[in-house]
């Protein structure tokens, strides 16, 4: 029988480090020296710490990797990284959408909720990419996207989280009629830092039915992970305009190691880059900045969704 694994705090700062060494994807790109990282948190490891004392160390160590997609995972607490939104704007509150926009008139498409818009433009807001969206109710969403009286459609990904880019990717494919290629994934395949293989992402038109008119998507920093693949597949596709903030980025599908201790660490190990090969690590630039304004929030106005009411008419 193999001897049980070791579990003392030496053991597991080595896991972490190693494991965040040999797996993540933004070393290069971040400017992250992360042997100089090893020599700076190593020498604070000492045989007698305890569990909490160990988890904040490693913590504090993970968290010099900036980045929302790295956790460190235990019965007593979840270390992260949310500088990526902690400092900007909200840019989003639900109770003015649902007291002035939706005034309890939206129809539930699965996750989407939908709404009519004066103007003959349609509203969907989808709050989590881990809420799964079926081609029934996309179906269902272009049938009403189809009719003569529709002039445009808002998709409101403001303070998704993220969850499945499948989601995302069934989306865009009502909305093109054709191949789209929308940028490039870089996989780690070696335990070196730009150990990578890269393949090239499409989006395939949709089989079925499909909406040829025009779409405004509003992001705002919240818009994270799988969010900001969604606005990097609609950005590429003709007829899209993105409105709002820059999105949270999470450009990096995370690999996952158990610790010998039972903690759980994830860290980003992908890298995605847009057709014109900028990382969205960063995030997703809109192509039109629009915020909410104090005024507005006080008078129950989304300044964000009025920009994109605005745009979808003066296209028409």
């Amino acid at each position: 029988m193999e001897p049980d694994a070791k579990t003392d705090p030496v053991t597991i700062f080595e896991e972490v480090w190693t494991f965040a060494d040999r797996h993540y994807s933004f070393f290069e790109e971040k400017g992250i020296d992360w042997d100089a990282v090893y020599d700076e948190y190593r020498p604070d490891v000492r045989k007698d710490m305890n569990a909490v004392e160990l988890f904040d160390l490693c913590a504090d160590m993970l968290f010099q990797l900036r980045d929302g997609h790295v956790n460190l995972l235990s019965s007593f607490d979840r270390s992260r990284y949310w500088q990526w939104f902690l400092d900007s704007p909200e840019n989003f509150y639900y109770s003015i959408i649902e007291r002035n926009y939706f005034k309890n008139n939206q129809r539930y498409f699965g996750p989407l909720q939908v709404v009519g818009l004066p103007g003959g433009i349609v509203y969907a807001y989808y709050g989590s990419f881990g809420s799964t969206i079926g081609q029934g109710n996309l179906d269902n969403l272009i049938s009403v996207l189809n009719q003569d009286n529709v002039n445009g459609l808002i998709i409101d990904v403001r303070n998704n989280g993220g969850g499945d880019p499948t989601n995302g990717r069934n989306i865009a494919a009502r909305f093109t009629d054709e191949k789209v290629f929308v940028g490039t994934n870089f996989i780690k395949n070696g335990p070196g830092h730009e150990d990578f293989r890269s393949e090239k992402v499409y989006i395939e038109p949709h089989d079925g039915l499909r909406y040829s008119g025009d779409v405004v998507v509003l992001t705002n920093r919240k818009s994270y992970s799988a969010t900001t693949y969604f606005a990097q597949y609609m950005k590429a596709i003709n007829r899209v305009t993105l409105v709002g903030d820059t999105t949270g980025g999470g450009g990096g599908l995370p690999a996952f190691w158990d610790l010998p201790n039972g903690w759980l660490l994830r860290v980003s190990s992908t890298r995605f880059y847009s057709p014109e090969g900028n990382s969205i690590e960063p995030g997703v630039v809109p192509d039109i900045v629009a915020a909410m304004t104090e005024e507005g929030i006080l008078e129950g106005r989304d300044d964000i969704i009025e920009t994109a009411i605005e745009l979808l008419r003066e296209k028409k």
